[in-house]
This record gives structure tokens, C-alpha cells and sequence, in this order.
């Protein structure tokens, strides 16, 4: 009976280790060279229609800080410094690295802040060229007006947008089925609009089903009057 009890015990104790080992962890490192940081509170904050949820939190000490707990599930929350958001962050298993930098801010080390930042790099990329295009339009109306230069500057600017959507887009065709897809889609959606922008319409046409039955696109659909063009 006593050799029955112990190997029961025995049993129990490998059924929980086992269990133990499949909970998945996320890390986060983080590390700081603002100005301001030093000493205060950062937190992992989920902003929802109608519930605020703090995940964890933490004091900068040395430029430094670190994070951790459970994550059954991918969760898209904010950094945020005294409660006000400041970056985009994925709670997924793994160890993720936070940069805040004078010149940067940035998340990696795991499958969806890379998705999501690769694609913020390229979006960067663009929105900085079109506001380089910008500047010399507005240079050129003030100093003096060269139909011919204009025209290809006009022609560039359009190019750059064109080039944008595209490359939006096919990220969104390539990752409909990651959470990182939908976290793009809150950004670009999020500007007041009345209507349904072209480039969001262009996305929601070619979705699959269940990109669009996620809460948030779901609720966008409805607030915004969208149906799919057949």
C-alpha cells in the first residue's frame, strides 16, 4: 500500500512538472538612454473599448529595466510611463527586448514585436521620404516655381504613396493570421474618418474571414458601415 501511495505521489509530482514546463513566460529587457526615465514607473498596459487592464510594472533603475509573468495568450499592450502609453508591445512566450533610445524606439526578440516593428521600420521609411519630397515642394512654391521640377516632384510624391500602400498591404496579405496584422490595422485605422479610407478598404476586401471577425476589426466594420465589395 505504501509503495501504491508513493508511486501515485511519484506520478502526481511528474503530471505537475509536466504541466509546469508547457505555461508559457514572457520576458521583457528593457533598455533606457532618455532623459527622464530614470526612477519612474513603467507598465504593461492593454487599452480595450471599455476595460483598462495593467499587466505588470516596473521602476528604471540604472537605465535598466525587466519584466515577466505568464502569457497563455499574445496580448498587444503599451509601455507606458506614468500610465501614458509610449510603445506598442507584445506579451508573447519568449524574451523580448525594448530599446528606448534617443533616435528609436523599438521592440524584438519575438515572432510578433518583430513582425510588427519590421513592418514600422518600412512604414518609417516611407513617411520620411514623403515628408524629404515635402520639403523641397514647399521650398521650391516659396523661392521660385519650376513647372517641369514640380511635375516630378508631384510624380514622386505620388510613387511614394503608391509604393507605401502596396508594401502595406502585402504585409497584410502575408500575416492576416498573426496578431501582428492586427495591430497594424489598429494604426493605420485609427485617424477620425467618417468613411472607410481606400487603403482600409483595400485591406478589409481582401481579408479572410477570420481577420475580420478579430474584436477590434469586427468593431470597426460596424462603427464604420463597411461591406466587403464583391
Amino acid at each position: 500500500m505504501l509503495r501504491q501511495r508513493l508511486n501515485m505521489m511519484m506520478t502526481l509530482a511528474g503530471l505537475m512538472l509536466a504541466f509546469a514546463s508547457c505555461t508559457s513566460h514572457y520576458r521583457i529587457d528593457g533598455v533606457v538612454e532618455t532623459l527622464g526615465y530614470e526612477g519612474r514607473e513603467l507598465s504593461l498596459i492593454e487599452f480595450l473599448p471599455y476595460r483598462t487592464t495593467k499587466y505588470d510594472s516596473c521602476t528604471v533603475n540604472h537605465g535598466r529595466f525587466q519584466m515577466s509573468g505568464k502569457a497563455d495568450t499574445t496580448r498587444l499592450v503599451f509601455l507606458c510611463k506614468d500610465n501614458r502609453p509610449i510603445i506598442p508591445v507584445y506579451i508573447e512566450k519568449g524574451v523580448a527586448k525594448v530599446s528606448l533610445l534617443p533616435t528609436e524606439m523599438t521592440v524584438s526578440g519575438t515572432r510578433q514585436n518583430d513582425l510588427f516593428y519590421s513592418f514600422l521600420k518600412q512604414k518609417i521609411a516611407y513617411d520620411n521620404l514623403y515628408e524629404d519630397l515635402s520639403q523641397k515642394r514647399a521650398q521650391m512654391s516659396r523661392h521660385g516655381f519650376d513647372s517641369r521640377r514640380m511635375e516630378v516632384i508631384q510624380d514622386s510624391l505620388r510613387l511614394v504613396v503608391d509604393e507605401c500602400e502596396d508594401m502595406i498591404c502585402s504585409f497584410m496579405a502575408d500575416n492576416y493570421d498573426e496578431p501582428a496584422a492586427v495591430g497594424v490595422f489598429m494604426m493605420l485605422s485609427a485617424g477620425p474618418s467618417n468613411e472607410v479610407p481606400s487603403l482600409i478598404r483595400r485591406i478589409l476586401d481582401a481579408a479572410p474571414e477570420d481577420f475580420l471577425s478579430q474584436s477590434y476589426v469586427h468593431g470597426y466594420i460596424g462603427r464604420m458601415g463597411y461591406a466587403r465589395n464583391e
